[in-house]
């Protein structure tokens, strides 16, 4: 039986064909009862000035204030440049329907949301919501002042339907005005967003300060209580750190981070999601195909099981201890040319982790003789490493558990032989199985 709208009717017509009977829909032009429409508001035509010679934060308030109660809003922001003085709030409440906003430019670098304020970009904000759409795309925010805040934000302050709640980020460039001027104190801040998605989201941080210097940009992006997020191809340059991943009010479940870049950060990924020793968040985190170049530790794990980091390319930024240290440029205190600083740099950190598959990564370029690639804490455990290239001084995998682990077809060396000072294992309970290529004979 085939039940038709009294609204939406489409008049069915049986058209015979030899041996076959198919169905024509000719449908009518009326519109649903059920159906909302999009209202589009362009930024120009409620006084927002593309010049940047004006304050065009009101121009979003004249729009909120005239959309009243409809329920799908789409922003367009044509090219140009526009000052914002003051942090600008896209707030919204109510669960009675569903809610869309899209908030649209013309292109990366072709609209500019210039931040001159201390508090940040666009923010949005749900109250009492749960069934929402809210996707910001095709522009970019710069910093044209120092500490100007969080350049994207987006908070519902309620746990809500995790089965309908979505933020995307869609070609979205953060940057500060240039290179060695202007900065935010963060990029974009995610919190309690189910399934957020983050496609071309590029956020840089100064490019002049030596590693000894803190550099403005504490993090690129950060998902706090998030549910299943997705980021592919972004990068962040910068920073503190790269990306956190972290949980304080509920437990998210897995996520994935692919074809991206985490680069000159203290840190590079922090998944954090760990209250509690005996309560760890659902299974599963992925990371692949990405770049990770750090100072302190690359990736770092904290209660998550059935989890995979595949295919990616890391390097340490500390050099302290090496014939390769340069001072301004791979400055960091406590180290030189000579003598290595006192901390054990870490790529992979796996704090409280199991039933973890490490495959197909390479870890390379010369650093601090500290470094170590794998690190399986105490609280770890079941971690499979296999089939990747050490070429680096230090230890490749250092097993702090007394739970078994496996490492099987890694390769230690290569072109050219950064592995000349590398120890391939450290495992004093004797816990890690290995059945590895021999590494190659030291010069």
């Amino acid at each position: 039986m085939i039940s038709l709208s009294r609204v939406h009717v489409a008049t069915l017509c049986l058209v015979a064909f030899p041996g076959s009977v198919a169905l024509r829909a000719q449908e009518t032009h009326e519109t649903p009862e059920h159906v909302h429409t999009t209202q589009s508001f362009n930024l120009i035509d409620y006084g927002a000035d593309a010049t940047g010679e004006r304050d065009s934060s009101p121009a979003f308030d004249r729009i909120m204030a005239h959309v009243g109660a409809v329920r799908h809003v789409h922003i367009t922001i044509p090219a140009g440049a526009y000052r914002l003085d003051r942090r600008v709030i896209l707030a919204a409440s109510g669960n009675d329907t569903n809610y869309g906003i899209r908030v649209s430019g013309a292109g990366e670098d072709v609209t500019e949301l210039r931040v001159t304020n201390t508090e940040g970009g666009l923010a949005f904000r749900g109250v009492g919501m749960n069934r929402l759409t809210c996707t910001i795309a095709d522009l970019s925010l710069v910093a044209v002042r120092e500490t100007a805040g969080v350049a994207l934000a987006f908070d519902t302050a309620n746990p809500g339907d995790h089965h309908s709640r979505q933020f995307t980020l869609e070609n979205i460039l953060i940057r500060g005005e240039r290179f060695d001027r202007g900065s935010f104190s963060a990029g974009v801040d995610v919190r309690n967003a189910w399934y957020p998605s983050l496609d071309n989201v590029k956020v840089t941080g100064l490019q002049v300060l030596p590693a000894a210097t803190p550099d403005p940009l504490a993090c690129g992006i950060l998902l706090e209580d998030c549910y299943s997020p997705m980021l592919t191809g972004c990068y962040v340059w910068g920073g503190v750190h790269g990306l956190i991943h972290r949980s304080r009010l509920k437990r998210p479940e897995d996520g994935i981070v692919r074809d991206s870049y985490f680069v000159g950060c203290v840190e590079g990924i922090l998944i954090d999601l760990v209250s509690n020793a005996k309560q760890w968040a659902e299974p599963g985190f992925h990371i692949s195909d990405c770049h990770v170049n750090y100072r302190d530790r690359g990736v770092v794990v904290r209660g998550v099981r059935q989890a995979t980091i595949s295919s990616a390319l890391f390097y340490c930024s500390d050099r302290t201890g090496t014939q390769w240290y340069r001072k301004g440029r791979h400055t960091i205190n406590g180290g030189d040319e000579k003598t290595p600083r006192p901390y054990e740099t870490r790529d992979i950190d796996l704090e409280h982790a199991s039933d973890i598959v490490i495959s197909h990564n390479i870890f390379t370029e010369p650093a601090t003789p500290n470094r170590v690639a794998i690190r399986i804490g105490k609280a770890s455990g079941s971690i499979m490493v296999s089939a990747n290239q050490f070429n680096m001084s230090g230890t490749a995998i250092k097993n702090e558990s007394a739970e078994p682990s496996y490492a099987s077809n890694n390769v230690f060396g290569g072109r050219p032989n950064w592995a000349a000072r590398l120890t391939p294992y450290i495992d004093p309970a004797g816990a890690l199985q290995t059945m590895d290529f021999k590494p190659l004979p030291r010069p």
